[in-house]
C-alpha cells in the first residue's frame, strides 16, 4: 500500500504547508508495495503491468483527492473571520482595534505576524504591536531592533488587508507607570534613560501617547501623580486605557471625561489568542469612528477622541457615540400595533450588534405596561410584550418607552438613557 516517504514528510499535516510537488514527493509509494507482490505471476515471472498500472493509478487518484480535501479543509479552518458587525454611525466608519499588544520582541510568546492572524480571525480592522522597551526577557535570543515587529508583521497585514500601526510601550514604573506610543517613526529613537525624555522624543514624532491600565499599582485617585499632570500640561498624553483586558478602571474613565481625553480598551495580550476565552461578549477592544479605513483618518479619530471602548459585552464612551452606535444597532421591527385594555401585544426589537445589550425599564406609560427588563441579546430578536393597562381615552400615539442600557456607560456608575420608539393606536372599552 502506498506509504509516507518520512524523509520529505515527517507527518501527513505537514502536507497542508506543501507544494503540489512536495505533496507528490510525500506520498510517493514505495518502490515495493503489497500491490506489487500480490500482483505478481504465481511462477515468479514478470509482473502483470495492466493490473499493476490500474491498482498505482487507483492509488494515486484516491491519495489525490485526499490531499486536496485535506488541503482545502485545512485553508477554510485558518481563514475563517468573525465579522463583529458593529454599525457605522453618522458619516463614520466603525473600526475595531486593539493597539496594545505583545509578542516574543518583549515578553510575549508569539511571532508578529501571528498577532496578525489572531486579530483577523478576530474581526479586527487596526492592530498596534507595542513590544515594551525596557523590559526584555528574550533579549539573549532577539535581535533588538523595536522596528522589527512592525516590519516583520506588515506583509501578513497587507496580505489580511489588516492596518497595522507602529508602536511601543515606553515602560517605567509607578508613579510613571506604562505609556504606549503609536504611529511613531522610529522605535529606537525612545530607548533612552529618562522615562520623559522618552515621552518628549514620541511626541517629537508625532505619535499619540496614551496611559496603560492606570490603575495598575495604584488604585483610584492615588495612580494620577505630578507626572501625568506635567504630561497633560504639556499636551503628551492624549488618553489612557479604560479597559486593559476585562479590567475596567473608573478612575480613567472619570479622568478621561474631565480632561478630554481619549478612552481606549484593548487585551494587552502576551499569550496566544485563546479563542474559547470569550464567552460572554467580544474581545476587548477600541471602536474607532473614523472618516475612511486608513492608518491616517484612525490617528485623526483618535485625536479627536471618536471612541467607544469595548470590553466583553459592556461599551464606555461619550454619550455622542454610545447612543448612535445603539440605536444603529437596535431596530424595533412592529413599531405599529393596537391596544386594547388587558390585551397584548407583542413587538419585535432586533438587535444586529455582536454585543448584549441588558435594558432595565425607567419610568412608566399611561395606558400600558411593559417589562421592567429586556436582554437584546448579540444578532437576535426578541419580542417585545406589551400590555393595555388603564387605557383613558382612544387614538393614535407615538410611545417612547424609557429605558437605560445597564451594560453601556457613560459616566462611572451611569447607564445611557434610551427609548424605544412605538406608534400605539389606543381603544378605550
Amino acid at each position: 500500500m502506498t506509504a509516507w516517504n518520512r524523509r520529505c514528510c515527517p507527518t501527513p499535516t505537514a502536507v497542508i504547508r506543501s507544494s503540489s510537488r512536495d505533496i507528490r514527493d510525500c506520498l510517493r509509494p514505495e518502490s515495493q508495495t503489497r500491490y506489487q507482490h500480490e500482483l505478481r505471476h504465481p511462477a515468479g515471472q514478470q509482473n502483470y503491468r495492466g493490473g499493476n498500472d490500474i491498482m498505482k493509478k487507483q492509488t494515486w487518484r484516491n491519495l489525490l483527492f485526499a490531499t486536496i480535501f485535506a488541503v482545502l479543509a485545512a485553508g477554510t479552518v485558518v481563514s475563517q473571520r468573525t465579522e463583529l458587525n458593529f454599525p457605522d454611525i453618522e458619516g463614520y466608519v466603525t473600526l475595531a482595534c486593539d493597539l496594545h499588544t505583545h509578542t516574543v520582541f518583549s515578553d510575549g510568546s508569539v511571532w508578529p505576524a501571528v498577532r496578525v492572524d489572531e486579530a483577523w480571525r478576530d474581526g479586527l480592522d487596526v492592530l498596534a504591536i507595542t513590544d515594551h522597551i525596557e523590559y526584555l526577557p528574550h533579549k539573549d535570543d532577539m535581535v533588538i531592533d523595536f522596528n522589527r515587529p512592525y516590519q516583520i508583521a506588515k506583509p501578513k497585514a497587507d496580505e489580511l488587508h489588516l492596518l497595522l500601526i507602529p508602536g511601543v510601550e515606553i515602560t517605567r514604573d509607578a508613579p510613571h507607570g506604562h505609556f504606549n506610543a503609536i504611529f511613531i517613526k522610529d522605535g529606537n529613537a525612545l530607548n533612552v534613560e529618562d522615562q520623559k525624555d522618552a515621552i518628549r522624543i514620541a511626541n517629537e514624532q508625532g505619535a499619540f501617547v496614551f496611559w496603560n491600565h492606570p490603575e495598575w499599582k495604584r488604585k483610584g485617585d492615588t495612580a494620577w501623580s505630578e507626572i501625568q499632570a506635567e504630561y497633560l500640561a504639556k499636551g503628551w498624553m492624549h488618553g489612557m486605557e479604560v479597559f486593559n483586558g476585562d479590567h475596567y478602571y473608573p478612575s480613567a474613565h472619570k479622568w478621561c471625561l474631565k480632561h478630554n481625553l481619549t478612552m481606549l480598551a484593548n487585551t494587552d495580550i502576551h499569550g496566544p489568542r485563546d479563542y474559547g476565552a470569550d464567552t460572554d461578549g467580544v474581545r476587548t477592544m477600541t471602536l474607532v469612528f473614523a472618516r475612511e479605513r486608513t492608518p491616517e483618518a484612525v490617528e485623526e479619530a483618535l485625536r479627536a477622541r471618536r471612541t467607544v471602548a469595548c470590553s466583553g459585552n459592556t461599551l464606555v464612551g461619550e454619550a455622542q457615540w454610545v447612543a448612535p452606535l445603539f440605536y444603529q444597532s437596535v431596530t424595533v421591527q412592529h413599531p405599529e400595533g393596537t391596544l386594547k385594555e388587558k390585551q397584548r401585544l407583542s413587538v419585535g426589537v432586533h438587535n444586529a450588534s455582536p454585543v448584549t445589550f441588558k435594558l432595565k425599564a425607567k419610568g412608566g406609560v399611561q395606558g400600558l405596561s411593559f417589562p421592567g427588563a429586556l436582554t437584546l441579546s448579540a444578532g437576535k430578536t426578541v419580542m417585545l410584550r406589551l400590555e393595555g393597562r388603564n387605557i383613558k381615552e382612544s387614538g393614535q400615539r407615538d410611545v417612547q418607552l424609557p429605558c437605560v442600557v445597564e451594560n453601556i456607560w457613560i459616566a462611572p456608575d451611569t447607564s445611557l438613557p434610551v427609548t424605544i420608539d412605538l406608534k400605539i393606536t389606543f381603544q378605550k372599552d
